[in-house]
């Protein structure tokens, strides 16, 4: 009975242990959306709002005195938990390839609706009272277990093959790494503990369980891997390059006047004559584009069949950046090196008289950015 007892009293204690580091993450991440007006950050305070009142209901579920109290504490923590899996799949599809909703999203959400509508409806609920403690968990072969099963091995396989895809498009070591830690924290924070739970619900008879297991391989386990993919996107917001998948053909900066102040192509196809093409080109189109719809400033961007043309014009320059695909972190690391480029160049810029190669160091500030 005494370990029993102390089983529940560290189940309950965990989420409050992990109160703080998650709402520090909570507070970055608002602080992001707010002063930055990025979607992807809106996100990531969705996940650690969502995680947060998750804890709130799971610690509630150790001081509740009546069964209803304990079961209604027990379902809003399972609806959370699903509605913080399928959040962190919206994460990684926007932040990675700029996906607002798929259709993968879309199985998900109906698998979701599917999995919270029986919890709502019929949630068919074993409580058990330990001490003076309530242990509520979903029926051997309940529907809602299944349902459950599903929406979240098709969210965890979609996850592995978004993550693998990202980990084989990764170009330098510190990619790789990023990528790494959220596998690691994706393996603690669902696989391990909310996928063996539910099959061990659905295939273990009742009186076969224990509430070890669900401490070891749910709250201990969870808690530390959304902790670490926490700190991970932590990182990474710091510097967004470092989740992307798409591929830099070429980063330009010209003068006003046509002049090439610095280039550096990451594809062989592209030649010196290309990036004169390029110059005027884009000059020509966005006079003509002006000149017809008395429009005032530069073209921002300019959509081909496979890649995109993002361009950004400064006081004394123009820098155009070639990509795949545009996301919200190529255009953040795009102007942050544009801003960059303007602050270190500034004097160089001003009193420009033709001379190109005090621009090379620039290639610095798009490693800084880009890799």
């Amino acid at each position: 009975m005494f370990a029993q007892g102390m089983v529940i009293l560290i189940l309950f204690l965990i989420p409050v242990v992990f109160l703080v580091p998650t709402l520090l993450l909570l507070f970055h991440f608002v602080k992001k959306a707010i002063t930055q007006k990025k979607k992807i950050f809106f996100y990531l305070s969705c996940l650690f709002f969502i995680y947060l009142l998750m804890h709130f209901f799971e610690a509630s579920q150790g001081f509740s005195r009546t069964s209803i109290g304990a079961e209604f504490t027990f379902i809003m923590a399972q609806i959370l938990r699903m509605m913080m899996l399928y959040v962190l799949v919206m994460v990684l599809e926007f932040y990675s390839q700029n996906i607002s909703f798929s259709g993968k999203q879309t199985i998900l959400a109906m698998l979701a609706f599917i999995a919270i509508g029986g919890m709502i409806s019929s949630p068919n609920l074993e409580v058990e009272m330990i001490d003076t403690s309530y242990i509520v968990t979903f029926t051997h072969l309940s529907p809602v277990v299944i349902s459950s099963l599903l929406f979240n091995l098709f969210a965890s396989i979609w996850l592995i093959i978004m993550l693998r895809r990202s980990i084989k498009a990764a170009n330098t070591r510190e990619q790789k790494t990023i990528i790494s830690l959220l596998i690691l924290g994706f393996i603690f924070a669902i696989f391990i503990p909310i996928i063996p739970n539910l099959i061990q619900s659905l295939v273990v008879p009742e009186e076969a369980r224990n509430a070890l297991f669900d401490l070891i391989f749910g709250s201990i386990l969870q808690n530390a891997g959304i902790l670490l993919i926490g700190i991970t996107f932590y990182r990474i917001s710091n510097n967004p390059w470092l989740l992307q998948q798409q591929k830099i053909y070429l980063i330009v900066v010209y003068s006003h006047d046509g002049v090439e102040l610095f280039s550096k192509s990451f594809s062989e196809e592209i030649t010196p004559n290309d990036l004169m093409l390029l110059a005027g080109g884009f000059s020509a189109i966005s006079s003509m584009f002006q000149e017809i719809t008395d429009a005032e400033g530069i073209i921002k961007a300019i959509l081909l069949e496979d890649k995109e043309l993002r361009i950004i014009k400064k006081e004394n320059f123009i820098s155009a950046l070639l990509v795949d695909y545009s996301t919200e972190a190529t255009e953040e690391a795009h102007k942050s090196f544009a801003n960059e480029f303007e602050t270190q160049y500034k004097p160089q810029l001003e009193h420009f008289t033709g001379e190109i190669t005090q621009f090379g160091s620039a290639k610095k500030i798009i490693d800084q950015y880009f890799f």
